[in-house]
């Protein structure tokens, strides 16, 4: 190739880079714009969240109220008491199969179905072929029992993906529900993302991912990349750490590096909705969300592989803009005495979820590129977006997307409280011991020796001539008795229970309502729990169906078999088979603290028509017991073939002789019951029967 053709190509290639560089920050700057504007729309909705995180701290709003004053924070004790109402334990994932119509030549009718074997058993009987349309309908129906099974076996293995990953996230998956329920009812709106972390590739966000060494790798990668392009001199203190990681990484016996579903759960102030949309449940109406993250500029280089260098506005810990003049200045200022601050600023950045172009993008403040090309987004869900909210107290209002949390509610309620007892505290202090006397009567000294006097004194008073009596000289002043009625509070936790449904003894107070009244207010209280229990199991359905999308699509036969286990069953499905063919959905009312009294009461109740009804399973009618007695028992352990019910072999043994009484007749009680075959099963019905 000529010397001025390969110029030429060169040039050719660096307009083009120019050319898409300029493209991006023209994009870029669009989408800073716009989440820029989003936040100013939203910023009265931050404002009242942080506000109520304040008062749920203090037990007052700033505004009204200070810490000097009689505070008893309810607010607190209704979060903590409302969380653990709400998320008591662990929801139990169940995956299904959609009900389809699988069968094209069986019409579903059993009756068909025998008379197809029938006629198939004669025909093979005579040596003859099956007849065409019973081998047809027998071959439908065993097809479509194949297919099915197949995928009651997937679905099983889904389920026990889905509770494998809930147990290896960092934290815990039920601290990280439990801290969302709280945060729902603190602030009025929660979120999760759900996400894949793949090996050797590290995602941002930080407080989501499967325990491992991944962010040790990623440590080393960038160092020993920075020491050799001669950006870390030999004597910089980060290549002691990068010597001191690598000797704990040789130190470790195994070394993992794993992939899998994580879940984040973004703050309430963190998820950014475009303001087009009109519910937040779902993100009606919106086009795109952001998510805003804070990371350091070497965490942006191990995690994307980008060097800022100083192309970045820097923030401080808490998302405040720091630096000089020049919003380009990454420098911030370091106390050393109260550790605020940090050496160098962190960088905004903003995930964001464009679902008209169905395109991913990544940002940060003052870069004039993005982090990573544009493109689809990692994981693919049903609803395209995969951020959730959970939302308890959602309101139909135009100007207001995000609903009013617990906390604002209870707040007037709050004050009042504290506006009673304070008025207690002073109507005590004010009716403390005093006396009177005439001005200038008593000297300073009598005054001392009044109010410090100790227990039996006796007291010497330079005012008091000899044969005077005390009450010429001094008086007690009268006191004002105080009326319980203008300091009572049982009418403001009757407020409690009207607005968010919490009656004062789970306060810790006792209430003086008749035990009717209190039955009554019990039952309104759990009605509203119960819805919230409702949205709750809603929304944890939501992100189990996409948590079960993701692991279909994301995950290989080998890393599911390794998992659960050689006997995994795990197709090779399409997305569109992924998005249509199988659920996972969170079992009703697992999350919340199971009512074993009524659920008990009603399977007593079942239970006798359960054992009348021939064909009954005894396995699965075991299996629901223990479910409604939430028992651990590993029932499959417990089953042998070839082995009559415990009863049946007592009545084996039964002696021949004995008490009359303990010996039954052939011709009456429990004998003419249908018995057990020797396979364990009841003998085949008539077509009556």
């Amino acid at each position: 190739m000529r010397p001025e053709v390969g110029n030429a190509r060169r040039n050719v290639d660096r307009r083009d880079r120019h050319r898409k560089k300029g493209a991006n920050s023209a994009t870029k700057s669009s989408c800073f714009s716009k989440i820029k504007s989003a936040k100013g729309f939203h910023d009265k909705a931050y404002k009242q969240m942080r506000k109520d995180m304040d008062a749920t701290l203090k037990g007052f709003d700033d505004t009204l109220w200070d810490d000097t004053q009689y505070v008893a924070n309810i607010l607190q004790r209704h979060v903590q008491q409302r969380t653990a109402q709400l998320y008591a334990k662990n929801p139990k994932a169940v995956a299904k199969r959609r009900k389809r119509m699988e069968h094209v030549a069986w019409d579903g009718d059993q009756k068909t179905l025998m008379m197809a074997y029938e006629a198939s058993q004669q025909a093979a009987e005579m040596g003859m072929p099956p007849p065409p349309e019973a081998a047809m309908i027998i071959q439908d129906f065993q097809n479509a029992k194949n297919n099915n099974k197949m995928l009651d076996n997937t679905a099983l293995t889904l389920e026990n993906l889905f509770d494998y990953y809930m147990k290896e996230q960092t934290p815990t998956f039920k601290n990280e529900m439990k801290a969302l329920v709280r945060r729902v009812v603190t602030t009025g709106v929660g979120f999760v993302k759900v996400n894949y972390q793949r090996e050797m590739q590290r995602s941002p966000e930080v407080s989501a991912k499967i325990s491992d060494v991944q962010s040790q790798i990623d440590f080393l990668r960038r160092v020993s990349s920075e020491a050799a392009e001669g950006e870390i001199e030999q004597d910089d203190p980060q290549i002691e750490e990068l010597m001191l990681s690598m000797k704990a990484l040789m130190d470790q016996d195994m070394i993992t590096v794993r992939e899998g579903l994580v879940f984040d759960f973004p703050e309430a102030n963190s998820i950014i909705i475009d303001p087009m949309c009109r519910q937040v449940r779902g993100f009606v109406g919106a086009g795109w969300l952001a998510h805003e993250l804070y990371l350091s500029p070497d965490e942006i280089k191990e995690i994307y592989d980008v060097d800022l260098g100083n192309q970045f506005r820097s923030y401080d810990m808490k998302g405040r803009l720091t630096g000089s003049n020049d919003p380009y200045d990454q420098k911030v200022s370091y106390n050393e005495q109260n550790g605020e601050g940090v050496n160098k600023g962190l960088v905004q950045i903003f995930d964001i979820f464009d679902k008209k172009t169905g395109v991913q993008y990544c940002v940060a403040d003052g870069y004039d590129d993005f982090l990573r090309e544009p493109s689809s987004p990692d994981i693919h869900v049903e609803s395209f977006w995969p951020i959730f909210s959970l939302v308890f107290n959602e309101v139909e209002h135009k100007d207001h997307l995000y609903p009013p949390s617990d906390v604002q509610l209870l707040m007037p309620m709050q004050h009042e409280y504290n506006r009673a007892r304070q008025g207690l505290r002073e109507h005590r202090r004010a009716n403390r011991p005093k006396y009177a006397a005439p001005a200038g009567v008593l000297e300073p000294a009598d005054k001392e020796k009044l109010s410090t006097h100790p227990a039996n004194a006796v007291i010497e008073l330079q005012a008091l001539a000899s044969g005077q009596k005390v009450s010429d000289v001094i008086q007690p002043i009268g006191q004002i008795g105080i009326d319980p009625n203008l300091y009572e509070v049982r009418t403001i936790f009757d407020d409690i229970q009207l607005v968010v449904g919490a009656q004062e003894a789970q306060f810790g107070g006792v209430s003086k309502a008749t035990a009717t009244e209190t039955s009554i207010a019990e039952s309104a209280r759990m009605s509203s729990l119960g819805a919230n229990i409702d949205e709750l199991d809603s929304f944890m359905s939501e992100i189990t169906r996409a948590a079960g999308q993701v692991l279909l699509q994301e995950m290989s036969v080998e890393a599911v078999k390794k998992i659960v286990g050689p006997g995994a069953v795990w197709p090779e499905l399409t997305r569109l088979d992924v998005m249509e063919e199988i659920l996972l959905e969170i079992e009703a009312g697992s999350t919340g603290k199971p009512n074993r009294a009524a659920e008990l009461q009603n399977m007593e109740r079942i239970m006798p028509f359960l054992l009348q009804i021939p064909g009954i399973d005894p396995q699965w009618l075991a299996k629901e017991l223990l479910k409604r007695l939430d028992d651990k028992l590993e029932l499959n352990e417990a089953f042998a073939d070839q082995v009559p019910s415990i009863v049946a072999m007592n009545q084996l043994q039964r002696p021949g002789t004995g008490d009359p009484a303990l010996q039954g007749s052939p011709q009456g009680g429990a004998d003419n019951a249908p018995q057990m075959a020797s396979g364990g099963s009841l003998p085949p019905m008539g077509a009556n029967q």
